[in-house]
């Protein structure tokens, strides 16, 4: 996800075969963000995998992003919207998606990453997918072309690869 668009597809390794060990909807408000959170980390916590605190807090700096995004940029930020996360879990590693309900009916768009926008500290916005890049070592994505129903923007974090 390093260029100016995310990559399309989703891992190669096919633990997006199976069916999700957690998965949930939330509603399309700001407060939403807030209980995806807690729901993503009592999974965590309470997973037999025994992911490290960094892996952890990564992982749901990455969902309130990505989920932020979902709320400004797609119809899930509407009145009636909602979006859904996924969680995948398997020994040191964690993929997560997050599926929206579409652009805005008046600004299409695509999930994207803006180029060295972490360097310029006066940017107030566009810095959300960068970090997220950076955070999963460029193992994150979105669905491309975009599903006129939705986008899914996933990430997979490693706990070899945190920080």
């Amino acid at each position: 996800m390093s260029n100016s668009t995310a990559r399309p597809g989703r891992p190669s390794d096919g633990a997006w075969r199976r069916e999700p060990d957690h998965q949930l909807t939330f509603a399309g408000r700001p407060a939403s963000v807030g209980a995806m959170r807690d729901w993503l980390g009592h999974h965590l916590r309470l997973s037999r995998h025994r992911y490290p605190a960094t892996l952890q807090g990564d992982l749901l700096l990455c969902a309130s992003e990505i989920a932020t995004n979902t709320l400004h940029h797609t119809r899930s930020g509407l009145p009636g919207g909602f979006f859904t996360v996924s969680l995948w879990t398997g020994y040191r590693r964690a993929f997560l998606a997050v599926r929206d309900m579409g652009p805005l009916p008046a600004a299409p768009t695509v999930p994207h990453i803006r180029t060295g926008i972490l360097d310029d500290l006066g940017t107030e916005s566009g810095r959300g997918l960068p970090m997220v890049a950076m955070l999963t070592g460029d193992r994150c994505g979105a669905t491309a072309p975009p599903d006129p129903r939705g986008h899914t923007v996933w990430c997979e974090l490693r706990a070899d690869s945190t920080p």
